[in-house]
């Protein structure tokens, strides 16, 4: 599912209501369908592509993007959003879903049995950012998200707190609202800027996009980062 097909605004000077207003008869970006056969990896970084297949009616096969390496006394998970780990029960090459938080909030919990060390975000340049913190980023503050479709992109934080509808009673409250476009696919990918982690992809379009903040996730879990 993806938001496409809503209407195009510059986003210069147009409060956060008004841009939001554009979402409401939008779907939310969820795990893109896709071809099946997606190759395992060593180890999962943020931005990189999660392949799993629904296990409703069909059988779909469906990708998102990890978040954050986390850790719950001591037991590795990967981070993402929770509309994604409503789809599937296994993660290719990475392991099985734990939980899911979708709607209100939108966050969930993947058994990372991938890999081990620091959680770090992929560039797409070849490198990695190792992520050594969780913030809250200030209104106007320049942020980067990576994510299997758009890669890594960068933007500013438009509001703090945003309530965002995606229609049929799906709605998630305390978003960061960006301006960076994603894409479907993309959901689950982390924000963040240099070694500071803000949140995962809920969802968006091609001008705004609204990430669940990282730092009540951890406190919700009592994790760590990894």
């Amino acid at each position: 599912m993806t938001m496409f097909g809503c209407s195009r605004r510059k986003l210069a000077g147009v409060l956060i209501a008004s841009v939001m207003a554009t979402l409401l008869a939008c779907p939310v970006v969820s795990a893109a369908p896709s071809a099946v056969g997606a190759a395992q990896q060593p180890a999962v970084n943020g931005g990189d592509a999660m392949y799993t297949v629904s296990p409703g009616p069909g059988r779909e096969p469906y990708y998102c993007s990890a978040g954050f390496a986390i850790l719950v006394k001591d037991v590795r998970y990967i981070l993402t959003a929770g509309h994604c780990t409503e789809h599937g029960l296994d993660w290719q090459g990475i392991g099985p879903n734990v939980d899911t938080h979708f709607p209100v909030t939108d966050y969930g919990r993947v058994r990372d049995l991938s890999g081990s060390g620091h959680s770090q975000v992929t560039l797409y340049d070849g490198s990695t950012q190792r992520i050594l913190r969780a913030g809250i980023p200030q209104v106007g503050q320049r942020v980067c998200k990576s994510g299997m479709t758009t890669k890594k992109t960068c933007g500013k934080v438009l509001g703090l707190n945003q309530t965002v509808n995606y229609g049929k009673d799906k709605q998630v409250v305390g978003t960061i609202a960006t301006d960076i476009p994603i894409e479907s696919g993309d959901s689950g990918g982390p924000l963040f800027y240099g070694g500071v982690g803000y949140g995962v992809l809920s969802g968006g379009n091609s001008q705004v996009s609204f990430f669940q903040p990282l730092r009540p996730v951890l406190a919700a879990y009592g994790a760590t980062l990894a």
